[in-house]
Order: C-alpha cells, then structure tokens, then sequence
C-alpha cells in the first residue's frame, strides 16, 4: 500500500442503525470531496452472484478471480480458501485511491469508532476518549428506521475527517 489508509469502524448492537448511519454520512463525506471505501465486515458468507450466469458457472468451474465489468462499475470475486481475510487485506486488496475506509462491525480490530448506543443512559455512562464517539439514535413510534440527531450526524464526519491526515 502506497500510504496507510485511515480506517473508522461503525459499530453497535444488531439494528442499532449501523447501515443508516452509513447511508447518512457517505454523501456528506463524498460532498466535501473525499474518496470513500466500505466494507461489511465478518459476516459469515454471502453470495453476489448466482446459479445460471456466466461469473457462477466460472467460479464453480475453479476460477480463482472472477470478474464482471460495466461502464459504471466492477465487482470480483477472489477465492480464499478457508482463511480468514483482515481488514488490511481487504484495504491493500480493494480500496486503492480511497482517502477514507468506513468498516461495519468488528469492534475489537484497533481502530478508531464511533458506536451506536440505543440507550441515553449507556452514552452517559461511557468515559470520553479521542479514538472513539458515542452517538444515540431514536427511532419515531410508526417507524422502523433509527433516526440520528443532525448534530450527531455532523460530530460522526467531523470525528472521521479528524482521522484523515
């Protein structure tokens, strides 16, 4: 890798509101003129492709990459065999040219985080320290996405840019 990519994790609890949280601060983040990467990180498997296309039948032939290309993006698909892939695999691998990587879950990797808390108490209670931000979410009675106070939403990208030499 050319130059150390700066990582931020997004965690909290399942439907904390990870991915909206992520979805509110992409835009905010590609705005102000920043190269953002992504990555969904330690599920425990997932397909992108499937039976009868032409990526499926050459991976089940053996393929070790495949790849699949438009004018607008590219997706590959790299098998690994059994070992467990690192976030820095996956930056030195996929995210060339990216001033930002914003990682969903995995909290005990090192890096700096902000977590989600669905409690005001929880984020009352916890001790203050630069290399992570708590921020609360509610979410309205007749709704079922958690909503983020506009000023969090701004601490977030504020507490991430921070992170970007």
């Amino acid at each position: 890798m050319s130059k150390d990519i700066p990582v931020v994790l997004i965690v909290g609890k399942q439907n904390a509101g990870k991915t909206t949280l992520l979805e509110l601060i992409i835009p905010l983040l590609k705005k102000e003129g920043y190269r953002v990467g992504t990555i969904k990180y330690n599920i425990p498997s997932f397909d992108i492709d499937y039976e009868g296309k032409d990526t499926y039948k050459y991976y089940q032939a053996g393929a070790d990459i495949v790849s699949i290309s438009s004018q607008e993006k590219m997706a590959t698909i790299k098998r690994i065999g059994r070992k467990q892939v690192s976030i820095e695999d996956i930056i030195a691998d996929s995210c060339q040219n990216i001033d930002i990587v914003l990682v969903e879950g995995y909290k005990k990797w090192q890096y700096p985080y902000i977590e989600i808390h669905t409690d005001r108490e929880s984020v009352k209670s916890r001790q203050k320290n630069k290399e992570h931000l708590d921020i609360l979410r509610t979410t309205k009675p007749d709704k079922q996405k958690p909503i983020f106070h506009e000023r969090d939403v701004r601490h977030a990208i504020e507490f991430i840019t921070s992170k970007i030499p």
